[in-house]
């Protein structure tokens, strides 16, 4: 490090007359690896969309100095041209692609990183997944190169994302939450090659997660409001201190109370296993009790069978269930979430913008439309009824929004979450199923989901929670169910359980 190779200087960015930044300037040195954190609403995004050329110069007020020269990019190719290279969070992938083609998606033969305008000429299917296949040898990911994305998980969907970066010989890489949907073990593979890259390339580093940031960055720029609040030495400072300058008042995620409950089990699961369409186990004989007013939470590596064991539960997991499900003392067969509503078991997806919301419709649209039977009469919507159960939910749920005619694609990703919550709770749920509940979602925000929870236990509900954030799960749950390669390892009571003690039963070491 020394030189500085990137410079903000009162960058000033407005929507409609409000500003999401106002006079940003901070100065990245050449080789570092800066952390931008803040919670959403911060200008963190914005920030990158100016770099990246989404946001064209004179849409902005200030200057950006890259390598120095001050930046006029049109649009995202210019940036990448000058050697700015950009994960967002929203993951870039053309699902019906294979894994190749989308890492090669804007090249032509010989497929060495830059873009081309021969992208008519004839594709070199065998030289097209060498490269592919030497890339992810080179990174260390396990994926198959011939494989359609849509057939990935969202977290080898992300090493995707990371890999086509990597590969387009950037000078600069800016990754925007890129292990939101990792497990630990994924994050420190790609943590290996970031640092094997540093010196090679500059990294700006947004996240969440304020432990990566630690592990990882050398310095932490704070926003707040649009403006930089901190420019923080890692080795100088600590959790705390990053958290009061990001949401300016000390912030901690309270611990769990943990009591173990008696009676007779909510939901009772007897040797489940589940078989792909191919005929392979995604999961072999787990067995477990959920009573009423606990909080599951069910931990594992990536590929450990998470998320699959509540897909397979409600019926939604391609293949064949084996094994018994047990629902307040009777036999139950969900064949999908209409079956499993009906019982009364709702389920939050882990990827709300895909699987959980309509992002052009509106907030009380999204909120009210799991029961919109309950404001319909002879066929007509009674909107004056819905309107009012909205107002109620959202509410009960603490979320933020200016009119609830609005688009839910403006809302912060906190507030997105809230909703979709809000969609599920609409429906009076037994039992509440949530698979990765805060992906994506600042620290503020996660506490508030937190709340949420509890107090719907309090209510009465029963949670299973799915998380690849160990301190989440130690923090919400009263016993932890832990899985590795579609099996049971362990269920564990939360009780002086300790992050690494799950981790080694998830890898098989206890």
């Amino acid at each position: 490090m020394g030189s500085t190779i990137l410079s903000f200087k009162n960058v000033r960015k407005a929507f409609g007359g409000v500003y999401a930044l106002s006079g940003v300037s901070f100065d990245v040195e050449k080789g570092e690896c800066l952390a931008l954190v803040g919670e959403n609403g911060a200008g963190k995004s914005t920030l990158m969309k100016i770099l990246s050329g989404v946001w064209p110069a004179g849409s902005y007020e200030g200057e950006v100095v890259f390598e120095g020269r001050v930046l006029s990019h049109k649009n995202p190719m210019d940036a990448r041209e000058a050697g700015i290279s950009i994960i967002h969070q929203e993951l870039c992938l053309f699902p019906q692609l294979s894994v190749a083609e989308n890492l090669f998606l804007s090249e032509a033969y010989p497929y060495e990183g830059k873009a081309s305008s021969r992208l008519a000429s004839r594709v070199r299917w065998r030289t097209l997944y060498e490269h592919a296949e030497a890339l992810m040898n080179d990174l260390g990911f396990d994926i198959p190169v011939r494989a359609l994305v849509k057939d990935l998980s969202v977290a080898e969907r992300q090493l995707v994302e990371v890999a086509r970066a990597f590969h387009q010989n950037a000078t600069l890489l800016v990754l925007d939450e890129p292990t939101s949907a990792l497990s630990q073990a994924e994050v420190e593979r790609l943590f290996d090659v970031l640092r094997r890259m540093k010196g090679k390339l500059t990294f700006i580093y947004i996240s969440h997660k304020l432990e990566e940031v630690f592990a990882l960055c050398d310095r932490i720029l704070v926003l707040r409001d649009g403006q930089s609040v901190g420019m923080l030495k890692t080795a100088e400072t600590n959790t705390e201190e990053v958290i009061r300058h990001m949401v300016g008042r000390p912030l901690k995620l309270a611990q769990k109370e943990v009591s173990l409950k008696e009676g007779a089990p909510i939901l009772s699961v007897k040797n489940l296993s589940h078989y792909d369409l191919a005929g392979s186990a995604k999961l072999e004989g787990i067995s477990f009790d959920l009573y009423p007013r606990e909080i599951l939470g069910i931990a594992g590596l990536m590929g450990s069978g998470r998320s699959e064991l509540l897909r397979s539960l409600i019926g939604v997991l391609p293949g064949t269930r084996q094994g018994e499900i047990f629902f307040q003392g009777k036999a139950v067969e969900w064949n999908g979430i209409r079956e499993a509503l009906a019982d009364g078991v709702a389920f939050v997806p882990e990827d709300r913008k895909k699987d959980g919301l309509f992002l052009d419709h509106s907030i009380e649209f999204n909120g009210t439309i799991s029961v919109l039977n309950k404001f319909t009469r002879a066929g007509l919507l009674k909107l004056e009824d819905e309107d009012r159960f909205a107002e109620g939910i959202f509410e009960q749920l603490h979320v933020k929004y200016a009119d609830g005619a609005d688009p839910i694609k403006v809302l912060s990703g906190g507030n997105q979450q809230k909703v979709l919550l809000a969609k599920m709770v609409a429906t009076q749920p037994k039992v509440l199923l949530l698979d990765e509940p805060t992906r994506g979602i600042d620290i503020g925000a996660k506490e508030e989901i937190y709340q949420i929870i509890r107090e719907l236990v309090r209510d009465g509900i029963s949670v299973i929670v799915v998380s690849s954030e160990l301190p989440e799960v130690l923090g919400l749950s009263d016993r932890v169910l832990v899985l590795r390669e579609g099996e049971s390892r362990g269920l564990l009571i939360n009780q002086n359980l300790t992050q690494e003690k799950v981790m080694a039963c998830a890898a098989g070491e206890a």
